[in-house]
């Protein structure tokens, strides 16, 4: 539950420390879940994204971090997150939870269903930040190999992309993944 002491305490670390001093120890107290909690906090979109960012830094810096609880819980809160900040920060840990290098945990059948959902609907949001779109589209290439169904509709959508909004982000990570489906 998010409380005005965890609030005061979060609004005080992110002031305080650089990028390469985040981790678990800089916290004072709060953990993980705190910041996940913080991070669908609406009153303050700021406090939000900073809370997803810490997060991100320190889960990515020590992959280990992400127990099934953890993982659990962001997955959970994708559907309903609506800070395209805190997104991109979300996607960059999806993106790891779906890698094969992630190995050390185990995702239900649901959880990888929330994901390819979200994944999709954050892809063909037209608001949607590059950054998150990049990470989406890494997500269900990854996903592809699971799910063979999803490359079909993948390929679909990134040269729909191609057509409407060839950014240079868009471009390059669009033709690595089409490269991909023509092996």
């Amino acid at each position: 539950m998010i409380t005005k002491q965890k609030l005061e305490i979060f609004s005080a670390i992110y002031t305080q420390y650089q990028v390469a001093d985040f981790s678990l120890n800089i916290l004072q107290g709060l953990s993980l879940i705190d910041l996940l909690e913080l991070s669908t906090y609406q009153k303050d979109r700021q406090l939000a994204f900073r809370s997803a960012w810490v997060f991100e830094t320190i889960v990515l810096k020590d992959k280990k971090l992400l127990n099934k609880s953890i993982s659990s819980l962001l997955i959970h809160n994708l559907s309903t997150l609506n800070n395209w900040s805190c997104a991109r920060s979300y996607s960059k840990v999806v993106m790891h939870l779906t890698s094969p290098k992630a190995t050390y945990i185990r995702l239900t059948e649901v959880e990888y269903e929330i994901i390819t959902n979200v994944s999709f609907s954050w892809l063909i949001d037209p608001s949607r930040p590059i950054a998150v779109l990049a990470n989406c589209m890494d997500i269900l290439d990854q996903l592809s190999v699971k799910y063979p169904w999803i490359r079909e509709e993948l390929d679909t959508q990134v040269e729909y992309l191609l057509r409407v909004n060839p950014t240079p982000a868009i471009k390059s990570r669009s033709l690595k993944i089409l490269k991909k489906s023509k092996k």
